[in-house]
């Protein structure tokens, strides 16, 4: 649900922004998984890779307007078919300009059907000074399929001083198995209302990174190694946790972008070897 703060803020209209789709689905073809696309300028997708030498379709999603402005209302729909498998992710960080006024909305979903897999590995977001962004990505799995979800947040452009100088930032992960959610994860951040860097929130702390998880195959003995890659990382604070059965959620807050994503890049690793019998390997920038 959209917090009140953004519905007083006006509706988004085509006056101002653009209005951008895409719809995936992505499906068993012979050996190999293979998509149908259909998007509306700002978003695209390229043509997929398969970089584990196997049937699992590596998909870039693209925004070549360079970031996301006021007014801009985006929205991602991907549907894996039976047995289908892809990493999706992103070309570049997702950057959130300054708006003088309104805000920007980016609305995801994802279905996953019986054995299909999905990892969804996005490189960081960006808020920019005087930003406003809501986001809620909601996934829908089939109890057979498998879902690692990444996602990391920084305070802001850190190195040119504008460390939570961003106005508001909603991001919202819902999931559910079947008709029945097994997480909801909400945060809700806006530095004029308090200060995020202050005790007990992000402390001194710059960027935030998650993992979600699940599979019929997540044991509490693999939650339990993912906590101890976060225990055992000197650069992060976090934890790793099972809200239910068959699920894991790991939260980290690091002072840099490359301790957030190398430790989530250690549970991701940790995950595709116990879930997926393969290793990790950071998708090729093409």
């Amino acid at each position: 649900m959209m917090p009140a703060v953004f519905d007083a803020l006006g509706p988004l209209t085509d006056q101002v922004g653009k209005s951008g789709i895409l719809r995936l689905s992505l499906a068993r073809d012979r050996e190999r998984t293979v998509i149908a696309e259909y998007w509306r300028i700002p978003l695209q997708v390229l043509p997929p890779s398969y970089q584990d030498a196997d049937d699992e379709a590596y998909v870039y999603l693209l925004n070549p307007t360079g970031g996301v402005v006021q007014g801009d209302r985006l929205r991602t729909d991907v549907t894996l078919m039976p047995g289908a498998r892809s990493v999706i992710t992103t070309q570049s960080a997702s950057k959130i300009y300054r708006m003088d006024e309104s805000y920007a909305e980016e609305l995801n979903r994802y279905t996953l059907h019986a054995n299909a897999v999905l990892e969804y590995m996005p490189d960081q977001t960006i808020p920019f000074a005087g930003s406003r962004f809501y986001r809620t990505t909601r996934v829908d799995l089939d109890p057979a399929s498998t879902l690692i979800l990444t996602d990391v947040l920084a305070a802001g452009r850190v190195a040119r001083g504008e460390r939570f100088a961003f106005e508001r930032l909603f991001v919202e992960v819902d999931v559910r198995v079947g008709a029945q959610r097994v997480m909801l994860d909400r945060l809700n951040l806006a530095p004029a209302d308090g200060a995020a860097d202050r005790l007990g929130l992000w402390n001194h702390y710059a960027y935030y990174g998650t993992l979600y998880a699940y599979s019929r195959r997540l044991d509490a003995a693999v939650v339990d190694a993912l906590a101890e890659i976060v225990e055992r990382r000197q650069d992060v604070y976090g934890s790793a946790g099972r809200p239910a059965s068959g699920c894991a959620v790991v939260r980290v807050l690091a002072r840099t972008t490359w301790a957030a994503r190398e430790t989530i890049f250690e549970s991701w690793n940790l995950l595709r070897r116990a879930l997926l019998d393969k290793p990790a390997r950071e998708p090729r920038k093409l």
